[in-house]
């Protein structure tokens, strides 16, 4: 019994002295543990708040707040004066491989707040990034009647989110969603290990961009299963109407994508019906020639360049909506961030 306790022992070790020598190793080296997430009932997961982490690319500094966003504190009750936009979407809004000011959303909102200031507008911008790393479209619009409920919120950014091909949150049965929950708990476990991280990034770097698009891609999309996608939008649009919020979509794209897949013609459509502006990618960051608009090895997501590119198209997009609104419609909000007062003030 003793010989066998002592193989045993000696098979655990055997086992246990290179991991943590290979974690050691790696955290040697600058990897570190990444973003854990709390198992959430409705979405599946959300970011744990209060965590300071770093980026799986990059591993540029991740600081989440006390309400679960990777963002500064959030004032509660918003002050007058402050309009209050959230961006959702998944990777691309979470701010993959950049750090925090880096992020489209945040480039957005600080070229707001500089035309409000220079045209001595009291107005103050805020957009939050309620971005979540893995989430489809389903997960985005569950979170946006959330905030709408919690956060006083003057209306919602929606970005495209490339998952929906693969995550089905939202159409699984009472069992699977356990197993997602309790997936979840153990990949926290992973997530917090440098050595895990290290071996992700392998793998990335090894199978590039055409394993990114072999999962994020969704050509093949069948008419059934784009019709809950659809809806899905439908029922962001109408919720935005309803609660006369502002809303404006991006589609975002692949690298050397040539033409829209059929969840982001859909998200077109939608806007299009729904009187809602709409930020079309494809035809810039799908062309040839843009690879200095995406991050190292990565087919989808944008570099430093790329998230300004997208920042100063969606100000473009957002200003002329706001000009061409009638007085007291939602798009009007953005109107002294673009170097007028609002209209009916």
């Amino acid at each position: 019994m003793r010989c066998g306790m002592a193989s045993a022992l000696l098979a655990v070790g055997s086992i246990a002295l290179p991991v943590l020598v290979g974690e050691i190793a790696c955290r040697l080296a600058g990897y570190r543990g990444v973003e854990v997430y709390r198992p959430d009932d409705e979405l599946g997961w959300v970011l744990e708040p209060r965590q300071t982490t770093v980026t799986r690319a990059g591993h540029l500094p991740v600081r989440v707040n006390e309400d679960g966003f990777r963002d500064d504190p959030l004032e509660q009750p918003k002050s007058a004066g402050t309009v209050r936009i959230f961006a959702l979407g998944a990777s691309t809004t979470f701010g993959w491989g950049v750090e925090q000011h880096e992020i489209y959303h945040q480039v957005l909102e600080q070229m707001l707040n500089d035309r409000a200031r220079a045209a001595g507008a009291t107005t103050r911008f805020e957009i939050v990034n309620a971005g979540v790393i893995g989430y489809n479209l389903w997960q985005a619009a569950h979170s946006m009647r959330r905030m709408g409920q919690h956060y006083l919120p003057d209306g919602f950014l929606v970005a495209y989110t490339f998952n929906d091909a693969w995550n089905r949150f939202g159409t699984l049965d009472a069992q699977q969603r356990d197993r997602v929950l309790a997936g979840v708990r153990r990949k926290n476990v992973l997530r917090a290990s440098a050595l895990f991280n290290w071996l992700v990034e392998v793998r990335a770097r090894r199978f590039g961009d055409e394993a990114a698009i072999a999962q994020t891609g969704d050509g093949s999309t069948t008419t059934a299963e784009l019709a809950p996608y659809r809806a899905t939008l439908d029922s962001m649009v109408a919720l935005a109407r309803t609660a006369k919020l502002s809303l404006a979509f991006t589609v975002l794209a692949a690298r050397g994508q040539g033409r829209a897949w059929p969840r982001q013609a859909a998200m077109a459509q939608a806007a299009d019906a729904g009187q809602v502006p709409v930020l079309d990618l494809v035809p810039v960051f799908g062309a040839a020639g843009a690879d200095s608009l995406y991050l190292a090895r990565d087919a989808v997501h944008p570099s430093r360049l790329g998230h300004v590119v997208i920042a100063r198209l969606l100000y473009s997009q957002l200003c002329t909506a706001a000009a061409a609104a009638a007085p007291g419609e939602p798009a009007t909000v953005y109107r002294a961030g673009c170097g007028a007062a609002p209209l009916g003030s």
